[in-house]
C-alpha cells in the first residue's frame, strides 16, 4: 500500500459520523426507538452520557444506511476500512467479538467440515462450530 496524499485525504473521511452529524442538524422529532428521544425522555441518562451522545443515538434509517444491507454511508465506511487495512473487504459488527467469530466460522464451514483449531481456542469458535456442524481438529497451541 502506498501512503500518498490522495490515500490519506480519502482516509480522513468518516462517512457514518458525517451522516449522523447531518441527521442531527435536521432536528428530526423521532417517533420510534430509542425511547429516550434524544435524551428528553431520560434526563438522568442524558446527564450521565452527555447530550451529544443522546442526540446521535438514533435508529437505523435510510440516510444512515442499514448494517444488514449497506448501500451508502456504511458501505463507504467499510470500503475505507478495507482499504486502510489492505484487505479485500471489511464488515462492521455490532454484536461484539462473539458475533464476528460466529460469522467467520459460518462463512467457511459447513456440517461435517473439519477446522484446525488450537486446544485453547475461544469458546465462541466452539459454539459456532456446534451451530454449523463443523468438527474441531485440535492442535497444541
Amino acid at each position: 500500500m502506498i501512503l500518498n496524499s490522495d490515500f490519506l485525504k480519502k482516509q480522513d473521511r468518516a462517512p457514518i459520523a458525517e451522516a449522523l452529524e447531518a441527521y442531527s442538524s435536521e432536528r428530526v422529532v423521532p417517533f420510534d426507538v430509542p425511547g429516550h428521544k434524544h435524551g428528553r425522555g431520560n434526563p438522568e441518562l442524558t446527564a450521565f452520557l452527555g447530550e451529544r451522545t443522546m442526540t446521535l443515538d438514533v435508529n437505523s434509517m435510510k440516510p444512515l444506511d442499514n448494517l444488514c444491507h449497506p448501500v451508502s454511508v456504511i458501505k463507504e465506511a467499510e470500503e475505507l476500512a478495507a482499504e486502510a487495512f489492505g484487505a479485500k473487504a471489511a464488515f462492521f459488527m455490532v454484536g461484539g467479538t462473539t458475533s464476528a467469530v460466529q460469522a467467520m466460522v459460518f462463512t467457511v464451514a459447513a456440517r461435517g467440515d473439519k477446522l484446525i483449531v488450537p486446544r485453547n481456542v475461544h469458546r465462541s469458535v466452539i459454539n459456532a462450530m456446534v451451530l454449523c456442524g463443523a468438527v474441531p481438529v485440535y492442535v497444541d497451541p
